[in-house]
């Protein structure tokens, strides 16, 4: 059996979740679907293609450009015009946004998507890698991150960005260190349009966080893996 293991969106969600909800949950990360990760691939690089731009003009007509071509594009099959077109109105959505994220003083660095960022809570390998992240372009200390949730039939509600903000900042601040700042770690959920930052105070919500590991624990242990 595979090690206990959650996203770092999902946990935001498994936090605010009915029970049947969280069972399922748990039930689809120790069996993952390939197609449900392949979704708004265009949506997260373009998205990240304009957020390394500094959020400028030149970036900003380049993303429109980009959702437009998408939307053209009639080739392929159902579930890839589907996805074109789920990504194209993701990167109209984030532009809607984008003036929340403020970029003063920073350059945003990409992030591979191949690159394994976790933290382990309550003995949960929670994958938290960010899209970008923060640095202060005259120091070149890292100050936060971004990271971004497209799912549009999972949005995270106002309390689940609020945990998944949480989480993201004390990592950041493992990995970073004392120049982050926890106002510019950043959760954006694209479909509803929120842009959420981390909050001064985070000690409760990181114990809650701590309880929901120890339930996925236990439920992926000792949890059959069927439907």
């Amino acid at each position: 059996m595979n090690s206990p293991r959650i996203s770092l969106n999902k946990l935001g969600e498994y936090l605010t979740a009915t029970p049947a909800r969280r069972r399922r949950i748990v039930l689809d990360q120790q069996d993952p679907k390939a197609f449900v990760v392949a979704r708004y691939m265009d949506a997260r690089a373009a998205i990240v293609d304009y957020l390394a731009s500094g959020l400028s003009d030149l970036g900003r007509r380049q993303l429109v450009s980009k959702s437009v071509a998408l939307r053209l594009d009639k080739s392929g099959t159902d579930f890839a015009s589907q996805d074109r077109m789920a990504s194209a109105d993701a990167m109209v959505n984030f532009i809607d946004i984008s003036s929340s994220i403020d970029m003063d003083e920073l350059i945003a660095i990409p992030v591979e998507s191949s690159f394994s960022a976790a933290m382990y809570i309550s003995g949960v390998k929670v994958s938290v890698r960010p899209d970008v992240i923060l640095k202060n372009w005259i120091t070149g200390d890292v100050v936060g991150a971004i990271k971004l949730h497209f799912s549009k039939t999972s949005p995270l509600c106002a309390e689940a960005l609020g945990y998944v903000s949480a989480a993201l900042r004390v990592y950041m601040e493992e990995q970073g260190g004392a120049s982050v700042d926890f106002k510019r770690c950043y959760i954006v959920d694209v479909p509803t349009k929120s842009v959420v930052s981390a909050q001064k105070a985070h000690v409760k919500r990181m114990r809650d966080i701590e309880a929901a590991c120890e339930e996925i624990f236990v439920r992926w242990v000792g949890m059959p893996k069927v439907a």
